[in-house]
Protein backbone atom coordinates (compact mmCIF):
# COMPACT_ATOMS: atom_id res chain seq x y z
CA UNK A 1 0.00 0.00 0.00
CA UNK A 2 1.46 3.39 -0.78
CA UNK A 3 2.51 5.69 1.91
CA UNK A 4 0.26 8.66 2.88
CA UNK A 5 2.78 11.27 3.51
CA UNK A 6 0.98 13.28 7.08
CA UNK A 7 4.28 14.96 7.79
CA UNK A 8 7.16 15.52 5.88
CA UNK A 9 10.84 16.94 6.63
CA UNK A 10 12.57 18.86 4.52
CA UNK A 11 15.65 20.79 3.60
CA UNK A 12 17.66 18.41 1.61
CA UNK A 13 20.87 17.28 0.17
CA UNK A 14 23.70 19.95 -0.88
CA UNK A 15 22.43 20.37 -4.51
CA UNK A 16 18.70 20.19 -4.22
CA UNK A 17 16.58 23.03 -6.11
CA UNK A 18 15.20 25.58 -3.99
CA UNK A 19 14.13 29.27 -4.48
CA UNK A 20 17.20 31.01 -4.32
CA UNK A 21 19.71 28.86 -3.74
CA UNK A 22 20.14 27.75 -7.45
CA UNK A 23 23.03 30.05 -8.44
CA UNK A 24 25.33 29.59 -5.28
CA UNK A 25 25.32 26.02 -5.42
CA UNK A 26 26.10 25.85 -9.00
CA UNK A 27 28.84 28.19 -8.39
CA UNK A 28 29.93 25.56 -5.87
CA UNK A 29 29.86 22.88 -8.57
CA UNK A 30 31.52 24.37 -11.37
CA UNK A 31 34.34 25.91 -8.39
CA UNK A 32 35.00 21.96 -6.88
CA UNK A 33 35.06 20.75 -11.32
CA UNK A 34 37.63 23.45 -11.65
CA UNK A 35 39.40 22.69 -9.02
CA UNK A 36 39.43 19.09 -9.52
CA UNK A 37 40.51 19.44 -13.15
CA UNK A 38 43.60 21.87 -12.16
CA UNK A 39 47.06 20.48 -12.30
CA UNK A 40 49.41 21.00 -8.76
CA UNK A 41 50.63 23.95 -8.38
CA UNK A 42 54.06 23.11 -6.73
CA UNK A 43 55.66 19.40 -7.02
CA UNK A 44 58.10 17.40 -4.54
CA UNK A 45 60.02 14.76 -5.55
CA UNK A 46 60.90 12.08 -2.87
CA UNK A 47 62.36 8.92 -3.06
CA UNK A 48 62.11 5.46 -0.63
CA UNK A 49 65.16 3.81 0.82
CA UNK A 50 65.65 1.47 3.28
CA UNK A 51 68.27 1.10 6.27
CA UNK A 52 69.04 -1.73 8.46
CA UNK A 53 67.79 -5.18 7.10
CA UNK A 54 64.15 -4.82 6.85
CA UNK A 55 61.61 -7.36 6.71
CA UNK A 56 59.12 -5.34 5.36
CA UNK A 57 58.24 -5.42 1.33
CA UNK A 58 59.50 -2.14 0.22
CA UNK A 59 57.07 -1.80 -2.64
CA UNK A 60 53.93 -2.11 -0.72
CA UNK A 61 55.47 0.07 1.83
CA UNK A 62 56.17 2.69 -0.93
CA UNK A 63 52.62 2.07 -2.69
CA UNK A 64 51.20 3.38 0.66
CA UNK A 65 53.49 6.28 1.63
CA UNK A 66 52.82 7.45 -2.26
CA UNK A 67 48.84 7.04 -1.60
CA UNK A 68 48.95 8.85 1.73
CA UNK A 69 51.11 11.64 0.26
CA UNK A 70 49.14 12.33 -2.54
CA UNK A 71 45.34 11.23 -0.71
CA UNK A 72 43.64 14.95 -1.19
CA UNK A 73 43.02 15.28 2.42
CA UNK A 74 46.66 15.24 3.22
CA UNK A 75 49.47 17.25 2.52
CA UNK A 76 48.80 17.60 -1.15
CA UNK A 77 46.11 20.04 0.22
CA UNK A 78 43.49 18.72 -2.49
CA UNK A 79 45.96 18.26 -5.31
CA UNK A 80 47.46 21.65 -5.23
CA UNK A 81 50.52 20.28 -3.96
CA UNK A 82 51.85 16.54 -6.07
CA UNK A 83 54.29 14.44 -3.97
CA UNK A 84 56.56 12.52 -7.19
CA UNK A 85 58.84 9.54 -6.33
CA UNK A 86 62.18 9.38 -8.06
CA UNK A 87 65.08 7.25 -7.91
CA UNK A 88 67.04 10.65 -8.88
CA UNK A 89 67.67 14.03 -7.12
CA UNK A 90 64.84 14.87 -4.55
CA UNK A 91 64.18 17.26 -2.36
CA UNK A 92 63.56 14.79 0.86
CA UNK A 93 63.93 10.79 0.84
CA UNK A 94 61.57 8.63 3.03
CA UNK A 95 63.60 5.88 4.99
CA UNK A 96 62.25 2.72 6.35
CA UNK A 97 64.66 1.86 8.89
CA UNK A 98 64.88 -0.58 11.45
CA UNK A 99 64.21 0.56 15.03
CA UNK A 100 67.80 -0.54 15.49
CA UNK A 101 69.13 1.71 13.30
CA UNK A 102 67.03 4.61 13.71
CA UNK A 103 69.27 6.60 16.35
CA UNK A 104 71.84 6.35 13.09
CA UNK A 105 70.24 9.44 11.84
CA UNK A 106 70.79 11.01 14.94
CA UNK A 107 71.25 11.46 18.31
CA UNK A 108 68.14 12.46 18.81
CA UNK A 109 66.24 10.03 17.41
CA UNK A 110 65.22 6.67 19.20
CA UNK A 111 64.83 3.59 18.27
CA UNK A 112 61.20 3.83 19.65
CA UNK A 113 60.04 6.68 17.43
CA UNK A 114 59.64 7.61 13.50
CA UNK A 115 61.94 10.77 13.35
CA UNK A 116 63.03 13.64 11.26
CA UNK A 117 66.46 14.99 10.29
CA UNK A 118 66.83 17.59 7.75
CA UNK A 119 65.59 15.95 4.56
CA UNK A 120 65.30 12.63 5.75
CA UNK A 121 61.94 11.32 6.79
CA UNK A 122 62.80 8.20 8.79
CA UNK A 123 59.84 5.70 9.57
CA UNK A 124 60.74 3.66 12.22
CA UNK A 125 59.63 -0.14 11.50
CA UNK A 126 58.49 -1.49 14.37
CA UNK A 127 56.04 1.51 14.34
CA UNK A 128 54.81 0.66 10.41
CA UNK A 129 54.40 -2.98 11.62
CA UNK A 130 52.57 -2.80 14.90
CA UNK A 131 51.26 1.20 15.28
CA UNK A 132 51.67 1.81 19.35
CA UNK A 133 49.23 0.33 21.87
CA UNK A 134 46.81 3.45 22.13
CA UNK A 135 46.68 3.93 18.46
CA UNK A 136 42.73 3.18 18.51
CA UNK A 137 42.16 2.37 14.53
CA UNK A 138 44.56 -0.09 13.09
CA UNK A 139 47.87 -0.44 11.46
CA UNK A 140 46.90 0.76 8.19
CA UNK A 141 45.38 4.21 9.55
CA UNK A 142 48.04 4.91 11.56
CA UNK A 143 50.66 4.52 8.49
CA UNK A 144 49.15 6.89 7.05
CA UNK A 145 49.27 9.65 10.19
CA UNK A 146 53.11 8.55 10.47
CA UNK A 147 53.96 9.62 7.34
CA UNK A 148 51.69 12.75 7.36
CA UNK A 149 53.52 13.19 10.73
CA UNK A 150 57.34 13.10 9.57
CA UNK A 151 56.38 14.62 6.21
CA UNK A 152 55.11 17.40 8.01
CA UNK A 153 58.05 17.76 9.73
CA UNK A 154 59.73 18.44 6.57
CA UNK A 155 57.05 20.87 5.00
CA UNK A 156 57.82 23.37 8.23
CA UNK A 157 55.94 21.86 11.17
CA UNK A 158 57.21 21.44 14.84
CA UNK A 159 54.47 19.71 17.23
CA UNK A 160 51.36 20.98 18.13
CA UNK A 161 49.53 20.60 20.85
CA UNK A 162 45.85 19.45 21.42
CA UNK A 163 43.40 22.27 21.14
CA UNK A 164 41.19 20.61 24.01
CA UNK A 165 39.55 17.77 25.01
CA UNK A 166 37.11 16.19 22.41
CA UNK A 167 38.61 18.47 19.48
CA UNK A 168 40.25 16.70 16.44
CA UNK A 169 43.79 16.61 17.16
CA UNK A 170 46.50 18.08 14.99
CA UNK A 171 48.33 15.91 12.68
CA UNK A 172 51.76 17.41 13.98
CA UNK A 173 50.53 16.20 17.64
CA UNK A 174 52.35 13.46 19.13
CA UNK A 175 49.74 11.17 19.00
CA UNK A 176 52.08 8.05 18.84
CA UNK A 177 52.68 8.58 22.53
CA UNK A 178 48.58 8.80 23.43
CA UNK A 179 47.73 9.46 27.07
CA UNK A 180 48.83 13.40 28.07
CA UNK A 181 50.70 13.73 25.09
CA UNK A 182 46.97 13.98 23.37
CA UNK A 183 45.75 15.88 25.90
CA UNK A 184 42.54 14.02 25.34
CA UNK A 185 41.91 14.99 21.71
CA UNK A 186 40.50 13.08 18.93
CA UNK A 187 42.81 11.03 17.80
CA UNK A 188 43.19 12.06 14.15
CA UNK A 189 44.86 10.59 10.55
CA UNK A 190 45.44 13.93 8.20
CA UNK A 191 46.06 17.41 8.47
CA UNK A 192 43.51 19.90 10.35
CA UNK A 193 42.12 23.05 8.62
CA UNK A 194 44.38 24.99 10.00
CA UNK A 195 47.36 23.09 9.29
CA UNK A 196 46.13 22.95 5.84
CA UNK A 197 45.63 26.43 5.31
CA UNK A 198 49.10 27.68 6.72
CA UNK A 199 51.16 24.88 4.59
CA UNK A 200 49.37 26.35 1.93
CA UNK A 201 50.30 29.59 2.12
CA UNK A 202 53.90 28.74 3.05
CA UNK A 203 54.59 26.48 0.48
CA UNK A 204 52.86 29.16 -1.76
CA UNK A 205 49.69 27.44 -3.25
CA UNK A 206 46.19 27.48 -2.59
CA UNK A 207 44.90 24.64 -0.73
CA UNK A 208 41.85 23.36 -2.50
CA UNK A 209 38.40 21.42 -1.27
CA UNK A 210 38.97 17.73 -0.50
CA UNK A 211 35.63 16.56 -2.24
CA UNK A 212 34.27 15.09 1.24
CA UNK A 213 31.70 16.37 3.92
CA UNK A 214 34.16 15.12 6.46
CA UNK A 215 37.94 13.79 6.07
CA UNK A 216 37.30 10.53 7.63
CA UNK A 217 33.62 10.73 10.10
CA UNK A 218 30.78 9.59 8.78
CA UNK A 219 28.29 12.38 7.17
CA UNK A 220 25.13 12.34 5.74
CA UNK A 221 21.22 14.41 5.59
CA UNK A 222 17.91 13.05 6.31
CA UNK A 223 16.44 14.72 3.53
CA UNK A 224 12.57 13.38 4.26
CA UNK A 225 10.36 11.72 6.33
CA UNK A 226 7.08 10.44 5.77
CA UNK A 227 4.52 8.99 8.35
CA UNK A 228 1.80 6.45 7.48
CA UNK A 229 -0.81 6.73 10.16
CA UNK A 230 -3.61 4.44 12.11
CA UNK A 231 -7.00 5.08 12.00
CA UNK A 232 -6.75 6.71 15.53
CA UNK A 233 -3.63 8.89 14.34
CA UNK A 234 -0.92 7.42 15.77
CA UNK A 235 2.48 6.25 13.69
CA UNK A 236 2.32 2.81 11.90
CA UNK A 237 5.18 3.17 9.34
CA UNK A 238 7.80 5.26 8.30
CA UNK A 239 9.79 5.94 5.09
CA UNK A 240 13.28 7.78 5.43
CA UNK A 241 14.96 8.86 2.53
CA UNK A 242 18.62 10.76 2.89
CA UNK A 243 22.20 9.72 2.26
CA UNK A 244 25.12 8.88 4.15
CA UNK A 245 29.18 8.94 3.23
CA UNK A 246 32.41 8.30 4.91
CA UNK A 247 35.79 9.86 3.72
CA UNK A 248 37.52 6.52 3.99
CA UNK A 249 35.52 4.52 1.75
CA UNK A 250 34.44 5.17 -1.53
CA UNK A 251 32.01 2.44 -1.09
CA UNK A 252 28.46 2.32 0.93
CA UNK A 253 28.30 2.73 5.19
CA UNK A 254 26.02 1.10 6.94
CA UNK A 255 22.80 3.57 8.51
CA UNK A 256 21.10 2.94 11.16
CA UNK A 257 17.35 3.84 12.30
CA UNK A 258 16.46 4.31 15.53
CA UNK A 259 12.64 4.90 17.63
CA UNK A 260 13.27 7.12 20.46
CA UNK A 261 17.02 6.06 20.80
CA UNK A 262 16.75 2.03 20.23
CA UNK A 263 17.97 0.60 17.10
CA UNK A 264 14.96 -0.89 14.91
CA UNK A 265 16.40 -1.43 11.86
CA UNK A 266 20.29 -1.34 9.90
CA UNK A 267 20.50 -0.67 6.08
CA UNK A 268 22.74 0.50 3.53
CA UNK A 269 23.75 3.87 1.82
CA UNK A 270 23.99 2.62 -1.95
CA UNK A 271 21.59 4.18 -4.05
CA UNK A 272 22.18 6.29 -6.57
CA UNK A 273 22.60 9.63 -5.58
CA UNK A 274 24.31 11.72 -8.46
CA UNK A 275 23.37 15.20 -6.68
CA UNK A 276 25.33 14.63 -3.91
CA UNK A 277 28.57 13.69 -5.66
CA UNK A 278 28.52 16.66 -7.96
CA UNK A 279 29.06 18.30 -4.68
CA UNK A 280 31.37 16.01 -3.11
CA UNK A 281 33.05 14.77 -5.80
CA UNK A 282 35.58 12.64 -3.76
CA UNK A 283 32.70 10.40 -3.32
CA UNK A 284 31.14 7.62 -5.80
CA UNK A 285 27.53 8.12 -7.17
CA UNK A 286 25.67 5.44 -4.52
CA UNK A 287 25.30 6.84 -1.13
CA UNK A 288 21.46 7.28 -1.23
CA UNK A 289 19.27 5.47 1.27
CA UNK A 290 15.12 5.00 1.06
CA UNK A 291 14.15 2.70 3.82
CA UNK A 292 10.18 2.14 5.30
CA UNK A 293 10.20 0.74 8.74
CA UNK A 294 7.39 -0.01 11.20
CA UNK A 295 7.15 1.42 14.09
CA UNK A 296 5.00 1.11 17.17
CA UNK A 297 1.94 2.98 17.62
CA UNK A 298 3.46 5.52 20.87
CA UNK A 299 7.05 6.22 18.73
CA UNK A 300 7.64 9.10 19.24
CA UNK A 301 11.09 10.30 17.59
CA UNK A 302 12.59 8.55 14.61
CA UNK A 303 16.50 9.01 14.18
CA UNK A 304 19.40 8.18 11.38
CA UNK A 305 23.20 7.09 12.22
CA UNK A 306 25.60 6.62 9.71
CA UNK A 307 28.01 4.62 10.86
CA UNK A 308 31.79 5.28 10.39
CA UNK A 309 34.39 2.85 8.45
CA UNK A 310 38.56 3.28 9.19
CA UNK A 311 39.79 6.08 11.28
CA UNK A 312 37.12 9.02 12.82
CA UNK A 313 33.60 8.89 14.36
CA UNK A 314 32.00 5.06 15.28
CA UNK A 315 28.94 7.42 14.11
CA UNK A 316 27.24 10.50 13.35
CA UNK A 317 23.68 11.43 13.66
CA UNK A 318 22.14 12.68 10.30
CA UNK A 319 18.81 13.25 11.47
CA UNK A 320 15.69 12.91 13.66
CA UNK A 321 11.91 13.50 13.16
CA UNK A 322 9.01 13.87 15.92
CA UNK A 323 6.35 11.50 14.64
CA UNK A 324 3.89 11.18 17.34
Amino acid sequence: MALTPSSTRGGGPPGRRRPGRTAPIAALVVFAVLLTACGPERVYQYRIMTRGPVSTNVEQFAGQVQRGLNDRRGWSLGGAIEFRRTNGPADFTVWLSTAGSVPSFSSMCSTQWSCRVGPNVIINEDRWRGATATWPYGVATYRNYVVNHEVGHWLGWGHIPCAGPGRRAPVMAQQSKGGAALGRCRFNVWPTEYERQVTAARHGVTARSIGLPSSDDPAGHLDRVDVRRRADGRPERVRLVGWAADGDTRGAIPIAVLVDTEPVWMARADKPRPDVQRIYPGLSRNHGFDVSVDVPPGAGVVCVDAAGVGSGLPRTQIGCEVVK
